[in-house]
């Protein structure tokens, strides 16, 4: 059972017993991020998942003293169950701990005890994104909810919305950001990292951007926007439908043959440490539907070495910046 599974039998357990959900939250203050936060009222709650009882597991718990009100770790039943020792450290530090069944049954062992004293940055870090984001708790894909993903899903929600080309004044306008200095620290975001759906063009001097619809037809394709976001000069060779990430993989593969972990390093956004331990299972199926598609292919001798087909040298190139 991975950490992620135990994920939707805890959210269950939760919302019956009142509490509002938030997986993965990142609170600064405390130094790293939560697997997943509950609320009621003013009240605040940790559950830190593993696969496993270990120590790594109530040191997560542990640095939540202080920021939660409630803390409970979370692992897959065991028949074994876990030392005597442990049972000590728990009950001392008030940590619960959530038991849950291959069939999705969750029962307590230890009940977490309230903690009155706590300072407000877990629930402050808190947003709507991290409901609407679909990222599960105990998720170690990246994605996750940041200041800057929360930042530039409002700002792709605002070019969404307007359908047309804005200035960054404009955006700045109906968009608050974390940045210190929004206006230069926007612009290098959405001109370096965010290509994937956001296209740009300069006119007298002046950059504008607007939101590319990534998820419509290609050239060629019957979903095209009339508006001339894709261009159609290979109409009659290409209709393809690409998601998000697969565009993202697309823009940065060249006709050089390359590991699937280079690749995942010219990735926007992709968080170091993803990349070093899990850069190639990230760009993997991505990889696998560029070449069903026939825009990259797979070296034939040499293994895990892929680059672009004629073909996708074409697409690409009507998706890159101008």
């Amino acid at each position: 059972m991975k950490e992620s599974d135990l994920y939707d039998p805890i959210k269950q357990w939760m919302e019956e017993r009142g509490f509002t959900v938030f997986p993965e939250v990142e609170c600064r203050r405390a130094g790293g991020r939560a697997d997943i936060v509950v609320t009621s009222g003013p009240l605040v709650g940790v559950v830190e998942m593993k696969q496993s009882l270990s120590l790594d597991l109530l040191d997560q718990a542990l640095r939540w003293r202080g920021f939660a009100n409630y803390i409970w770790i979370a692992i897959p039943y065991r028949k074994n169950g876990y030392r005597q020792f442990v049972n000590m450290v728990l009950r001392d530090y008030g940590i619960g701990v959530l038991f849950v069944s291959k069939h999705g049954t969750v029962w307590t062992e230890g009940k977490a005890r309230f903690m009155r004293r706590t300072v407000p940055h877990l629930q402050q870090s808190l947003t709507e994104h991290h409901q609407t984001s679909g990222i599960k708790g105990g998720h170690s894909g990246g994605g996750y909810i940041t200041p800057y993903r929360i930042t530039i899903n409002k700002v792709k929600h605002f070019l969404k919305r307007a359908g047309d080309w804005c200035s960054i004044k404009e955006i700045l306008d109906h968009c608050e950001t974390h940045y210190a200095s929004p206006r230069a620290s926007l612009a290098k975001a959405l001109l370096e990292y965010e290509a994937g759906w956001c296209e740009r063009k300069k006119e007298a001097g002046k950059l504008y951007f607007r939101f590319r619809d990534v998820e419509t037809a290609l050239p060629g394709g019957t979903n095209q926007k009339a508006n001339g976001a894709v261009p159609k000069k290979h109409a009659a060779k290409h209709a393809v439908t690409l998601s998000e990430k697969q565009l993202s993989v697309l823009l940065v593969l060249t006709k050089d043959w390359q590991t699937p972990t280079r690749i995942a390093r010219k990735l926007p956004g992709l968080h170091p440490h993803i990349v070093e331990t899990k850069g190639s299972l990230y760009v993997n199926q991505p990889l696998k539907a560029l070449i069903a598609k026939g825009l990259a292919e797979k070296h034939p001798e040499r293994k895990g070495q892929y680059r672009l087909t004629p073909t996708g040298e074409e697409v690409r190139e009507d998706f890159e910046m101008e």
